[in-house]
């Protein structure tokens, strides 16, 4: 069980990249699942990874806010691959949803810190716990279809709905 921001995230990211991989297999057997093709849901796997991995890289600290503000620092990278031109739709969820729970998780632990932002909460105390984790909806089973990382609707939408690489206008 992750005890840190940043344990958490990488959990969080390799598991959503997991189950677009087991995804990915999936559909290579021929199940039909709705949802982006099997390329699409490799890519998206990838850019997973490519988060926990930036993730990662951040060495761990002595003291956890400056952890987190390191983790925090990430946002406007994954922004700007958000934005790259030519990136598929779900592709750049990936990248928002990262930088969506990383503002998320610098909340929660703003609000744990303080003890006062959430009613009638006590700093470290269980109660506060438990409504940070209900808040974040942090479960360490949680899998892509219950989060807010890979919306879905981008994995409901078919491959037609994609711009398959080409540059908006």
């Amino acid at each position: 069980m992750p005890h840190t921001a940043r344990e958490y995230l990488v959990h969080r990211f390799r598991g959503d990249a997991q189950v677009l991989t087991d995804r990915v297999a999936a559909l290579q057997r021929g199940t039909k699942i709705p949802g982006p093709d099997a390329a699409t849901s490799r890519r998206m796997a990838e850019a997973c990874e490519a988060v926990a991995s930036m993730v990662e890289s951040i060495a761990p600290h002595e003291h956890a806010a400056d952890e987190l503000d390191a983790i925090v620092a990430l946002i406007p990278l994954l922004e700007q691959r958000a934005r790259d031109a030519g990136m598929l739709p779900p592709v750049r969820a990936v990248y928002t949803g990262a930088a969506t729970r990383i503002r998320e998780v610098q909340t929660a632990e703003a609000a744990a810190a303080s003890g006062s932002s959430l009613p009638g909460a006590q700093a470290n105390d269980e109660a506060t716990v438990d409504m940070i984790d209900d808040a974040l909806d942090i479960d360490m089973d949680d899998d892509i279809d219950d989060d807010d990382d890979i919306d879905d609707d981008d994995l409901d939408a078919s491959t037609d709905d994609h711009d398959n690489g080409a540059t908006q206008p």
